[in-house]
C-alpha cells in the first residue's frame, strides 16, 4: 500500500535525524576535545606516556600521552616542546585506533621515544609552559584542549626536577619554518624580558 505524503515526510524526517546522529557520533569519536567534555576520558586508563629520547640534549622534542578510551581506541595528545625557550610550540589531540596511534608516533618520531611517568610528563609540559610564559610566550593555540587529557594525573607525584633554558639563559633556535618576521618578534620579546645580553640565540639564515 502506498504511503501517504504525511507518512512519507515522517519517515524521511526520521532517517535524516538518524543520519545526523551517526554523523555527530563519528565527529566526536575523532575529536578529543569533544570526548573530553562528553565522557570520562580524563580518568580513563593510561595507555602510555613517552618523551623524545633526545629532548634534554637537543632542547626540542615531543611529549606523548595516550589514554585508552574504548575498545582499541586511544585518546592521544602530542606536545612539541621547546624547553630552551618557547615552551609548547605545537599541540595535537585526537582519538585514534591503535594502528593510527602507532603511525602517528612513527611520523613524529625524529628520535626514539622512551617511557616517562605520567606525573612527570604533565609536570614537564606544565613547567615548560610556565617558563615560556615568564619570557612572554604563550603556548600553541591548541594547548588548552590538549592539556585536558592530564585529567586526574597529579604532577606533584613526580620528584624529578626539570631545568629550562641553556647554560642558565633562554636559548632561541630558529626553526626551518620560522619566518624572518617571526624570528625578529621572538628576539624583541626576549630582549624586553631578559635584556640584550640575557639570552642566547642561533642566528637565523634566510635565503636571498
Amino acid at each position: 500500500m502506498a504511503l501517504s505524503e504525511k507518512q512519507r515526510q515522517k519517515k524521511l524526517a526520521k532517517k535524516t535525524a538518524k543520519r545526523k546522529e551517526r554523523l555527530s557520533e563519528k565527529k566526536s569519536t575523532g575529536n578529543l576535545g569533544a570526548n573530553i567534555k562528553q565522557s570520562s576520558i580524563t580518568s580513563s586508563p593510561i595507555h602510555e606516556c613517552l618523551i623524545s629520547e633526545t629532548l634534554f640534549d637537543m632542547g626540542m622534542g615531543h611529549v606523548i600521552i595516550g589514554r585508552m578510551v574504548s575498545g582499541d581506541r586511544i585518546g592521544l595528545c602530542m606536545f612539541l616542546l621547546d624547553i630552551y625557550c618557547l615552551g609548547v610550540k605545537d599541540a595535537f589531540s585526537s582519538t585514534v585506533t591503535m594502528a593510527e596511534y602507532e603511525r602517528k608516533i612513527v611520523q613524529n618520531g625524529t628520535s626514539q621515544f622512551v617511557d616517562i611517568h605520567p606525573a612527570c610528563a604533565v609536570k614537564l609540559v606544565e613547567e615548560a609552559v610556565a617558563y615560556a610564559k615568564g619570557l612572554g610566550f604563550l603556548p600553541h593555540k591548541d594547548y588548552g584542549v590538549a592539556q585536558r587529557i592530564f585529567g586526574d594525573i597529579n604532577p606533584k607525584d613526580c620528584s624529578t626536577e626539570y631545568t629550562f633554558g641553556k647554560d642558565g639563559k633562554p636559548y632561541f633556535i630558529a626553526g626551518p619554518h620560522d619566518t624572518q618576521a617571526k624570528c625578529k618578534k621572538i628576539l624583541e620579546t626576549l630582549t624586553q624580558s631578559c635584556g640584550s645580553g640575557g639570552f642566547h640565540f642561533t642566528e637565523p639564515v634566510f635565503e636571498g
